[in-house]
């Protein structure tokens, strides 16, 4: 039989409070709940605090990977040979990749598109400086930066249908299979172009048909509901 330690008044089995007092109900043989951890001194980061800090340091990380070899090779091949040679394809290539990383993942929004603009940018880039130190003609401006515009132009066109809701998984394959059929035509025919032989085609048809064929029957698949369900079952696509 249990009383209350303040007023004296008898307890029933269970409570919690003196019905008269309300003085709390103290029982030895239970056990003590943990004590509420004290407040912190510091203020606590949020998410997007936490997450902007280990941006930062990916891109510290990034930067020490990439650009201190690209360095490096830079200032042996001017010790070696007193200019820049070799150096110029494996730091070009390094420095190339590093800028094509840190613009994606430094901005928080559009994201895809940063990424594509930044690659075009130093894809070009690297491709006009091995013109540069290869001396290997003039091929930049009449066969790289067209089709790598037209490369660009493609990834966003697609990437803006799929994010609209244009495409499915079907007409997705399908329309980058026509994208790719597109980019080795023009690539021939802007080389044909640069050669003299304007409208000579050699090895594109050998790509331009395979992925037109696979292209159309994508189209064709997406098109009939029956197939569609068929493939999707059998691939789970």
């Amino acid at each position: 039989m249990a009383y209350c330690v303040h007023c004296g008044v008898k307890l029933g089995a269970g409570e919690k409070r003196c019905p008269l007092c309300q003085t709390p109900v103290y029982d030895p043989a239970e056990p003590e709940k943990p004590a509420a951890p004290a407040p912190k001194a510091y203020p606590v980061r949020t998410p997007e605090q936490e997450l902007k800090r280990s941006k930062r340091f990916l891109l510290m990380l990034a930067a020490l990977m990439l650009l201190a070899p690209a360095g490096l090779c830079l200032v042996i091949d001017l010790l070696v040979t007193g200019g820049v040679t070799w150096s110029g394809y494996a730091s070009g290539a390094l420095v190339m990749l590093f800028l094509s990383v840190a613009p994606p993942v430094a901005v928080p929004r559009y994201h895809t598109y940063f990424g594509i603009g930044a690659s075009f940018l130093c894809l070009n880039g690297y491709l006009f400086l091995v013109e540069r130190l290869s001396a290997s003609g003039q091929w930049f401006f009449p066969i790289a930066l067209p089709s790598i515009a037209l490369g660009a132009a493609i990834v966003t066109l697609i990437t803006v249908l799929w994010r609209r809701g244009w495409l499915n998984k079907l007409t997705l394959l399908a329309v980058s299979f026509a994208g790719c059929a597109l980019e080795c035509l023009v690539i021939e025919l802007l080389h044909a172009r640069a050669k003299g032989m304007p409208g000579e085609l050699a090895w594109s048809p050998f790509v331009l048909a395979p992925c037109l064929f696979i292209s159309l029957s994508l189209f064709f698949i997406n098109g009939n509901r029956s197939v569609r369900e068929e493939v999707r079952r059998r691939v789970h696509f």
